[in-house]
């Protein structure tokens, strides 16, 4: 069914106008090659993969990417990440970004399409964390219950006006903290 494509292109109009897009009246239309095998390996790598198993549910994969600037080409090879994680294990896939600032943040939210003329191929709505809806921990008590959150808390505030109070609280806390037990 595919080939008639290649063959019969002049088809594309009328089949486009059955999904309720509209083709190009002018266009030029070539094969090209179908092969996508990557013959020359490309390096890719995603920062974190983590394979989560719930008590109540399907396990799932989730990918962390950490983001200190707007970098368009993440914008091809986060969907990227995806696709493969989930043809390669065979699970449904997120995506989490962690942010340093609030520019990166929002730009990293997407969402991100793939598509022309209106019509979307593949859209990726990255999960994403930064200093807009992270908490800012500078309670030493909180930092001590938490401390795995109050450093990331100061990772994600570093560029943030508290840095200080945050260092602080995370200082006391760890200063607090029984060694020994935590072993």
């Amino acid at each position: 069914m595919h080939r008639i494509f290649q063959e019969q292109p002049e088809i594309l109009s009328p089949v486009f106008g059955v999904l309720g897009i509209a083709f190009p009246e002018k266009a030029a239309v070539y094969a090209i090659g179908t092969d996508v095998t990557e013959a020359r390996p490309l390096a890719r790598h995603i920062d974190t993969v983590l394979r989560i198993g719930p008590s109540d549910g399907e396990d799932f994969l989730l990918a962390v990417e950490a983001q200190e600037r707007r970098d368009t080409k993440k914008e091809s090879s986060w969907p990227y990440y995806i696709s493969y994680l989930q043809a390669k294990y065979g699970l449904p896939v997120l995506l989490l970004v962690a942010c340093r600032d609030r520019a990166t943040t929002k730009w990293a939210t997407g969402p991100f399409s793939c598509g022309t003329r209106g019509w979307i191929a593949q859209m990726s709505y990255p999960l994403v964390v930064g200093p807009d809806n992270l908490p800012v921990i500078t309670d030493p008590r909180t930092a001590a219950e938490k401390p795995a959150m109050a450093v990331f808390s100061a990772l994600a505030h570093a560029n943030s006006p508290h840095i200080e109070a945050i260092l602080d609280a995370l200082g006391r806390a760890l200063a607090g903290m029984d060694w020994n037990a935590a072993s």
